[in-house]
C-alpha cells in the first residue's frame, strides 16, 4: 500500500501537514460548494497571501527563535504612512522607499533591546510597540486616509512594487515566491538558520556551544520588522494609500498561520513554506465565506477553532 506510506509520511514527518492536508480539503470544498466561483477569486487570494505572507514569514522566523512580535500590524501601518508621507515631502520613491526599511529596522532593533538586554518580555514589549506605532498613524493621519502623489503615481518603483508584470497577477507573488525560497535556504543551509533554531529550542545549550542568543533575536526581531514595513510599502504601492486602519488584526492571524504551518510557540521548530502555506489556508478560508455569503464574522471563530487543532492534531501525531 504505497499510498498509505506516502500518507503516513506526510502525517508523522512534516511538520507542515496541517498546513498541506488544510489547504487541500478547503480549496477542494470551496470549489465545489461555490461551483467554481472561487478559483475565479486566486489573483485576488494570492496577492493578499503575499501581503500578509512577507509579514508572517518574519513572524515564523522569531517565533522559530523562541519570541513573538504582536507590533508586525502598527509597524505594516507606520511605514506605509511613513512612505507615502516622505513622497509627499518630494523626497522620491526610492530613499522614501529605503528610509522607510530603515526605520522599521531600526523599531525591530529597539523590540530588541528592550527584550534582550532589558529583559521585559516580548509578549509586553511588542504590545507596547503595537499601541505606540498604532497610535502614531492614527495621531498622523486623524483616521483619514493617506494617498500617494499623482506626481509617484506612474513611478517605476512605485509599478515595480504594486504593478502586475504578471497579467492579473500581482507583483507582490513575486516577492513573497522570492523571499519565501530566500529564508528557506537561510533557516535549513545555512549557519544564521541552524543557530535560530538551536536558540529557540534551548538558549542555555546554544550559549554553551558559543552561540550568542541575543545576537540571534535581535537579528530576527529586526528581520521581522523590516518584513512587515516592506509588507506595508508594498500594499501602499498596490494601493495608491494607507488607512489609520490598515493592517489591524494581521499580527494574530501571523502567530495563527505560523502555528498552523508548523511553528511551535516553544520555539526551535518551524517551517517557512509551511508558514506561507498556513497564510493562504486563512485567506482560502475569508475568501469562501464572503463569497458564500456568510458572515465574516465567523471567520474569527474558525480561525480559533483551526488553531486550537491545529495544535491539538500535532500533540496527537506526536503521540503515535
Amino acid at each position: 500500500m504505497k499510498w498509505r506510506k506516502i500518507l503516513r509520511k506526510i502525517l508523522l514527518e512534516r511538520i507542515e501537514s496541517v498546513a498541506i492536508l488544510g489547504n487541500i480539503m478547503l480549496i477542494s470544498l470551496f470549489v465545489i460548494l461555490t461551483k467554481g466561483l472561487w478559483l475565479s477569486q486566486i489573483p485576488g487570494i494570492l496577492t493578499l497571501a503575499s501581503q500578509i505572507g512577507i509579514i508572517t514569514i518574519g513572524q515564523a522566523l522569531l517565533i522559530i527563535s523562541g519570541e513573538f512580535d504582536l507590533s508586525v500590524s502598527s509597524v505594516f501601518a507606520f511605514i506605509g504612512m511613513i512612505f507615502v508621507f516622505l513622497n509627499q515631502a518630494g523626497l522620491g520613491t526610492l530613499l522614501s522607499f529605503l528610509c522607510g526599511l530603515l526605520v522599521a529596522s531600526i523599531i525591530g532593533l529597539i523590540n530588541g533591546i528592550i527584550t534582550l538586554k532589558l529583559k521585559v518580555p516580548s509578549l509586553i514589549t511588542t504590545l507596547g510597540a503595537l499601541f505606540i506605532y498604532r497610535g502614531l498613524v492614527y495621531f498622523f493621519t486623524g483616521g483619514f486616509p493617506l494617498r500617494l502623489p499623482m506626481s509617484v503615481k506612474d513611478d517605476t518603483l512605485i509599478y515595480v512594487l504594486g504593478g502586475n508584470f504578471l497579467s492579473n497577477f500581482n507583483n507582490a507573488i513575486i516577492y513573497l515566491i522570492f523571499i519565501t525560497l530566500m529564508f528557506v535556504i537561510i533557516l535549513s543551509y545555512t549557519k544564521y538558520g541552524n543557530h535560530v533554531v538551536a536558540v529557540g529550542g534551548d538558549p542555555q545549550t546554544a550559549l554553551s556551544q558559543g552561540i550568542s542568543p541575543v545576537k540571534i533575536k535581535m537579528i530576527a526581531f529586526i528581520i521581522c520588522s523590516l518584513l512587515a514595513g516592506l509588507s506595508g510599502i508594498i500594499t501602499t504601492s498596490i494601493n495608491g494609500s494607507v488607512y489609520a486602519s490598515s493592517g489591524k488584526g494581521a499580527e494574530l492571524e501571523t502567530i495563527a498561520a505560523a502555528v498552523i504551518g508548523g511553528c511551535s510557540l516553544r520555539g526551535g521548530i518551524g517551517s517557512i513554506w509551511g508558514t506561507v502555506l498556513g497564510v493562504v489556508m486563512l485567506l482560502t478560508i475569508k475568501n469562501g465565506l464572503i463569497i458564500m455569503g456568510i458572515d465574516i464574522l465567523w471567520y474569527l471563530i474558525i480561525l480559533g477553532l483551526l488553531l486550537i487543532g491545529s495544535i491539538l492534531f500535532k500533540e496527537l501525531l506526536s503521540a503515535l
